[in-house]
């Protein structure tokens, strides 16, 4: 037998010590509501107790206790009653105090009840003695019942009202009064067992909450962090965004977009490790310089953001971009080399938040690439005059709106095979566009040009329609996987479009799965998430897209259901050789086996990659390693040296 651990148990079930902070408020918050409650029962229970045997004891001595208990109660009570019962608005040290004074308070009650109750029973009559237990009985359950939060309180009580009660009644060695006392002693004892169980409970119960409440706050912190340089991400840049158009509208507003120059050749030569330091750097000495007049944040890659909030001109904003340049130029030591960073700001500056929070950002990015065509550095103020890439905006909207160049946009479809036995399961169609005059449009280009163009609705029917047409020719029932734009999604009537063009082409809706990023979820979540649940309604998949993009989509993952969760690249590209981004990724699927979807790896470019993520709960692969996008023709033919190539990679 331990007795170290027996008095360590005693000790811990009083309540009163080793209890943690969240423990010590709960208890505090159970007695404010029913201590009340204990202190009206003592007075209604010694003042029927004193009716019931009045006359037959001395009347002092019959009612000596109610007449001190109940006014003593009743200031009491309405002290409780004007302390605060919010536990979390009262000094953790004071909580502990309270609980203290009430186990001493409970002591002297107790006190006072076995004397009170010692007393009358030598006084009056034994046809009395009967009131004795009752009362007894009455005041343990009261107190099992008001105090089981401060077990402490509780036994002392039940210990000091019990052991008074019974040493009288033994005393007078009447057999029933003896039998009745070894019931209170067994009631007693009980009754004491219980308050230490319910204890136990609540206290894991208070564990339970306060481990769900720091794990919602790192999801919360996940969600608008990124986790390597411990900045704001994306997703909570665009939120101080659209905070700064709702709080000061009126006041002048500046936006820098900031992408590192150099940033890849430092991180091909000296790793990744590298250039993680780089990036770490970098947002501190951002940080550093803009303080508390703005907020920075990494929106991806080598790219980051600055959002004055602080409603300065724009001669101001380009002086904090030239310190920040200062502060980004000074030597770092990388692997015993010394490396000078550069960086192009691009600013964008209006004297009050557009209609469009937006604006700023494309507006910045416009400046952004003017500064990025400098060899090292550069910093550029958007200006109307300097667009050219605006106007390469607008010819590309003007193309989107012919139907016949928006004929041109045809699609490619990259390979998708399941991880663990490299079976080919189906392709994603990705859209591209050789335009005669433009030359080459980018995905990026035309379809956000669609969705300011209020086009992206029309242009998602065209290409479905296209990539259905494509895989009903496939064999196997192989899977379409079909991605949906921002603006496509939560301002169309997609759910109702989707399936009969599946109808009219007599495709089966259990072979697609739709794609949809976080940003396309932002504009309308109530919108997309009635869309996309009633496409699931049918059958289709639904993918979570780019997950871990620069931004976090935990919030969705609690909100709506998805089949399937894409991983971005980013969470893929150096799992082999930082063993923290490998912890990132095991965390990230211990949050997609949480909400039950599968998972895909996107962007799988070596064999090394593939290796390790064979030991992680992965259900498919998607990458250059086991296939590039090909035009729709080849999706039908034979590829019997890619299919050599899966096989080896397989271990088939």
């Amino acid at each position: 037998m331990d007795i170290k651990k027996i008095l360590s148990a005693v000790v811990n079930s009083t309540g009163l010590v080793r209890t943690s902070e969240a423990l010590a408020r709960e208890q505090y918050r159970s007695l404010s509501n029913h201590v009340p409650v204990l202190y009206c029962i003592v007075i209604i229970n010694c003042l029927f107790m004193a009716f019931a045997i009045r006359g037959s004891a001395g009347m002092l001595l019959t009612f000596s206790l109610p007449a001190i208990a109940a006014p003593v109660m009743l200031i009491r009570l309405w002290v409780w009653r004007r302390r605060s019962n919010n536990p979390t608005e009262i000094e953790i040290a004071k909580v502990r105090k309270l609980l203290w004074g009430n186990v001493i308070s409970a002591t002297i009650v107790a006190l006072l009840l076995g004397n009170w109750a010692v007393a009358i029973m030598y006084s009056a009559p034994k046809e009395y003695f009967a009131y004795i237990p009752l009362f007894v009985i009455l005041s343990m359950i009261a107190c099992a019942y008001c105090l089981k939060a401060l077990p402490a309180a509780t036994y002392t009580v039940m210990v000091t009202v019990t052991t008074y009660v019974s040493i009288a009644m033994i005393m007078t060695e009447d057999t029933k009064l003896i039998g009745i006392t070894a019931n209170i002693i067994l009631v007693a004892g009980l009754i004491t067992y219980m308050v230490g169980t319910e204890f136990e409970q609540l206290r894991h119960l208070v564990d339970s909450r306060s481990i769900m409440v720091e794990q919602r706050a790192d999801a919360r912190r996940l969600a608008n962090c990124d986790p390597l340089t411990d900045m704001p991400n994306r997703r909570a840049f665009l939120d101080a965004l659209y905070a700064r158009k709702r709080n000061a509208p009126t006041t002048a507003v500046s936006v820098i977009m900031i992408d590192m120059n150099g940033f890849k050749p430092i991180n091909d030569t000296y790793g990744h490790a590298a250039g993680d330091l780089l990036l770490v750097s970098m947002g501190k000495c951002l940080t550093d310089v803009v303080g508390d007049t703005g907020v920075v944040a990494r929106l991806g890659g080598d790219e980051f953001a600055v959002l004055f909030t602080n409603g300065e001109e724009a001669e101001w904003a380009y002086k904090q971009a030239q310190l920040m340049i200062y502060e980004i130029h000074k030597p770092i030591m990388l692997q015993q080399h010394e490396i000078r960073m550069g960086a192009a700001f691009g600013i964008a500056h209006k004297s009050q938040m557009p209609d469009d929070p937006m604006e700023l950002m494309q507006n910045a990015d416009v400046a952004l690439y003017k500064a990025k065509q400098n060899k090292f550095s550069a910093i550029c103020m958007f200006e109307a005059k300097m667009a050219e890439s605006v106007r390469r905006r607008t010819l590309i909207e003007q193309a989107l709106s012919d139907e016949n160049q928006m004929g041109q946009i045809d699609l490619h479809f990259q390979p998708i095979f399941a991880l663990a036995d490299g079976e080919h399961i189906g392709f994603e169609a990705l859209a591209r566009w050789e335009h005669p005059e433009l030359g080459t449009i980018s995905p990026t280009e035309f379809v956000g040009a669609a969705e300011r163009n209020g086009l992206a609705t029309k242009l998602t029917i065209h290409l479905f329609r296209q990539a259905v047409e494509v895989a009903n020719k496939w064999d196997d029932g192989k899977r379409l996987s079909f991605n949906i734009s921002g603006s496509g999604l939560g301002a169309s009537h997609l759910d109702t479009i989707i399936p009969i063009i599946m109808k009219s082409e007599k495709f089966d809706p259990s072979r697609l799965s739709i794609e949809v990023t976080e940003t396309a979820l932002l504009r309308d979540t109530a919108a997309a998430q009635k869309i996309l649940s009633r496409l699931q309604s049918i059958g289709v998949r639904i993918a979570l897209d780019d997950f871990g993009a620069g931004y976090a989509s935990i919030g969705y993952l609690q909100e709506m259901h998805f089949d399937d969760i894409k991983l971005d690249g980013s969470l893929i590209s150096n799992i082999v050789t930082n063993a923290k981004s490998r912890e990132l990724l095991i965390g990230v699927l211990h949050l997609c086996k949480a909400v039950g979807a599968d998972v895909t790896a996107e962007m799988v470019e070596t064999t090394d990659q593939l290796e390790l993520l064979k030991t992680l709960p992965i259900t498919n692969i998607q990458g250059y390693l086991v296939g590039k996008p090909v035009p729709a023709e080849d999706t039908l033919r034979p590829e019997p040296a890619k299919q050599l190539l899966r096989n080896k990679l397989f271990g088939q």
